[in-house]
């Protein structure tokens, strides 16, 4: 049967786009351990000392919660203005507050900005190690707290509709908090007004978000199926769509469903029915977001995401107007991209300031296999962060530049939690899964371990008495003692041309990773 980590990375990679993440409260309660609406009024209405028990506001409200905000909203504002123990609130915001529901928003948001320590538990310390790696386009969002953007410091927050509505979205690279943000407590929707004003828009906001749902999958995490939010951004959602059209949904909304008796993670094949159009759907069910998270983080980009925003803003801006504020501008430096004042369209990004030691074509494989034998003074932290992630193949001398920056432990492995946004979990995996072993010549070689081992007591003496073929393969058999190191770096060098050799060249360059790997992996730099 085959497993949910094939099943969904498979499912993603059908997509040219990176995923969008739908973000609900139930994400911020895994997390920071925030309450549900429900119990926030309930506490707040507690905290705030009103004259009445919160039950009497839900009773009036005949439990409709954002009526229950509206009732909490009108008795607190009296209170707010005139009691002694709001005179700090008062000088911090009254000039801000701009409807009788201000009050109690400023006091919700400054309730919910106290509150944002991330849970100790060590899955939610691995999720979110994983979750700060992830290669995602963007976020939509309902939370008012401001955890997302705290993971995400590279993307540019929209907050509330009138700001998403009338702003330029390049769907990359951006959060968008369409419910509000305790950064800003007037633009929570909170009360049954806000909700009216919220629904008499929702047609607009849709449509600006039409194309991410029809362009990339859509992750819905901490929601269920039948969350209002949900229901009504996605009827809004099929309004902009024809029937045709709708069928260019199938696939990619994609439902993530906790529920702690799950014992392994699963995805089906489910459905949701919006305004009698039935929509369907992936429905995961999980117990926790670490194989959702890893897949994600595995999905690699070629450049920072900042980077791409900025690139895909200037093509707009270059486009759309014919006074454009970009100019020509040539840079060899991602840096540099972030200082762009008189920019044209055409540009250029390179590497050559980081890597200036092999000039504007940047750092090839060989390159790296060569500096593990004749080395080239490169700086070891950039090598291991920009270049080795990137590199492919099953043979790679990763160990040199990783012990030289301090990223191996004790133990002469990647922390498996590493905090490096370029150390995705497939990268960290495949360096701490090399061993001895993985240099071993093909079975009908391997077998002759003992006989290798009993026939050469040295590599000199394998290398005296044998053709180059044989060097090369029966080296990895021979026991590590028996490699003295700095003769085998003699004959690397010795012999480099080989690394080109058509013959020769692929087993001549395991030999330099069984170099690489037998020199630096238990060795630690002060």
């Amino acid at each position: 049967m085959e497993t949910f980590t094939n099943q969904f990375k498979e499912h993603i990679a059908k997509f040219s786009t990176a995923p969008f993440l739908f973000i609900g409260s139930g994400f911020s309660r895994r997390y920071i351990g925030l309450p549900t609406w429900e119990l926030l009024l309930s506490e707040i209405c507690e905290e705030l000392k009103l004259p009445k028990p919160y039950n009497f506001y839900k009773s009036n409200a005949d439990s409709q919660l954002p009526k229950v905000a509206s009732l909490i909203g009108n008795e607190f504002n009296e209170i707010w203005w005139s009691a002694d123990e709001f005179i700090e609130s008062r000088q911090t915001f009254e000039t801000l507050a701009n409807s009788k529901f201000s009050p109690l928003k400023y006091e919700i948001a400054q309730k919910i900005n106290k509150n944002m320590q991330l849970l100790t538990e060590d899955i939610i310390e691995k999720e979110i190690k994983l979750l700060k790696k992830i290669n995602i386009d963007g976020i939509i969002t309902t939370n008012w707290d401001q955890l997302l953007e705290n993971l995400f410091p590279d993307f540019k927050k929209f907050v509330g509709q009138q700001e998403l509505i009338f702003s330029e979205l390049f769907s990359i690279g951006e959060i968008y908090k369409i419910h509000g943000c305790s950064s800003q407590p007037n633009s929570l929707v909170l009360t049954e007004e806000d909700y009216q004003n919220f629904e008499e828009r929702n047609e607009y906001l849709a449509s600006k978000l039409l194309t991410i749902f029809v362009e990339n999958p859509i992750i819905f995490i901490g929601y269920s199926l039948d969350d209002k939010n949900i229901q009504s951004i996605l009827k809004s959602i099929i309004k902009c769509l024809t029937k045709e059209n709708i069928s260019k949904l199938k696939d990619r909304l994609i439902f993530c469903q906790w529920n702690s008796s799950a014992t392994d993670t699963t995805i089906i094949d489910s459905t949701i029915l919006i305004s009698d159009t039935v929509i369907p759907l992936k429905l995961i069910t999980l117990n926790n977001f670490i194989d959702v998270y890893t897949i994600l983080a595995n999905n690699k980009r070629k450049l920072p995401i900042k980077i791409l925003r900025q690139m895909k803003g200037m093509v707009y801006d270059f486009v759309k107007s014919n006074s454009s504020k970009s100019k020509i501008y040539v840079a060899d430096n991602l840096d540099d991209i972030e200082n762009l004042h008189e920019a044209e369209f055409v540009y250029g990004v390179g590497l050559k300031d980081r890597f200036a030691e092999v000039g504007i074509k940047g750092i090839e494989f060989k390159d790296v296999l060569i500096d593990s034998i004749i080395s080239r003074n490169w700086d070891p932290l950039k090598i291991s962060i920009l270049c080795l992630p990137s590199l492919m193949g099953t043979y790679i001398p990763f160990f040199k530049h990783l012990n030289a920056a301090g990223l191996l432990n004790e133990f002469g492995k990647i922390d498996e939690n590493s905090d490096i946004k370029e150390f995705s979990p497939a990268f960290i995996k495949k360096v701490n899964d090399v061993k001895i072993e993985s240099f071993y010549p093909s079975k009908h070689y391997a077998k002759k371990l003992d006989e290798i081992n009993e026939t050469f007591s040295s590599f000199q003496e394998l290398q005296q008495t044998n053709n180059q073929l044989h060097i090369l393969l029966y080296t990895p058999l021979l026991s590590p003692e028996k490699i003295d190191l700095e003769q085998l770096k003699n004959y690397l060098e010795a012999n480099i041309d080989l690394i080109n050799d058509s013959k020769l060249g692929t087993h001549f360059r395991k030999l330099i990773c069984l170099y690489d790997y037998l020199l630096f992996m238990n060795i630690k730099t002060n």
